[in-house]
């Protein structure tokens, strides 16, 4: 990477440890968030093309995630890894952010960008950037199901092997299969190891609430904070519909289709999705609607 990025970790709730990376030393900070069954470095291939003199990046684990510590408290719901996020604004004493969000990290900014416009909070998100964002409900992807099932949930986090696992997974996706190289999957492989991973992920489906994915929808149309929506037009994870749909929905947004594109943009296009991104980041504009 040509940013120098730096591990930290911080204690949320005086004993949960949180890892993030933090690079740059620019003016702008930037907030990222992984999605579901992913971590820090799902960003490290877009994080490299951010100049180090213009944005200050923070690539959080989320609770449970990554190098994040893994309690057994049942706490893996949307509203629990906002209250996280919070807590790390206010440890880095941030009067402002801009917070970028992937899939269920988009479902995270979504909340936190929520709570702070409502005047809860004591900062303010300057713009959003939505990738793939998991904004409404619908109906739980094969994956999310298997881990929900009491009986093969465990059984195929324990014994199948992870690497099967992810190909299988990588396969839908990435939309160009020339993009599933050795070292992405070695990388996704990562996220299913280590001590606590299978309980924070069978949690953190188990405390999908949809009818909470309902009543919060309910309150975009009243969110007035600049948002960049990128989506993959050859998502099969979350439809392009439901990024058309959550552009209509916010008043003050703009709508990216990568062309030819899975569910990861910013691993699979990372130079186009930085394109987009920056550009808006710096002028707040982007595709019109």
């Amino acid at each position: 990477m040509n940013m120098k990025i730096e591990s930290k970790s911080f204690h949320y709730g005086g004993n949960v440890s949180i890892h993030y990376q933090v690079g740059g030393h620019g003016p702008v900070p930037l907030i990222f968030l992984h999605g579901f069954a992913s971590a820090h470095n799902t960003w490290h291939d877009l994080a490299s093309l951010f100049p180090a003199d213009r944005y200050k990046l923070f690539l959080l684990d989320l609770k449970g995630f990554g190098l994040s510590a893994k309690p057994r408290d049942n706490a893996y719901a949307v509203e629990d890894q906002a209250a996280m996020v919070q807590a790390f604004i206010s440890e880095q004493g941030l009067n402002s952010v801009s917070l970028i969000g992937h899939s269920f990290g988009g479902a995270v900014a979504l909340r936190v960008c929520l709570e702070a416009q409502a005047g809860k909070k004591f900062f303010s998100v300057d713009k959003l950037v939505l990738i793939g964002c998991a904004a409404y409900p619908q109906r739980l992807p094969k994956f999310f199901r298997r881990l929900k099932n009491p009986l093969f949930g465990p059984l195929m986090l324990h014994l199948m092997p992870k690497r099967m696992m992810v190909k299988g997974t990588l396969t839908k996706v990435f939309s160009d299969n020339s993009a599933i190289t050795p070292e992405r999957v070695e990388r996704f492989v990562g996220y299913f190891r280590g001590r606590g991973i299978p309980y924070a992920l069978r949690t953190t489906v188990k405390r999908i609430d949809l009818e909470e994915y309902a009543r919060i929808g309910e309150r975009y149309r009243q969110m007035h904070v600049p948002t960049l929506i990128i989506w993959g037009e050859k998502d099969c994870i979350i439809k392009l519909k439901q990024g058309q749909r959550l552009n209509g929905d916010l008043p003050d947004s703009r709508l990216k289709i990568v062309d030819k594109c899975g569910h990861l943009p910013h691993e699979e296009r990372p130079a186009e999705t930085f394109a987009a991104m920056d550009e808006f980041l710096a002028t707040g504009r982007g595709p019109s609607k």
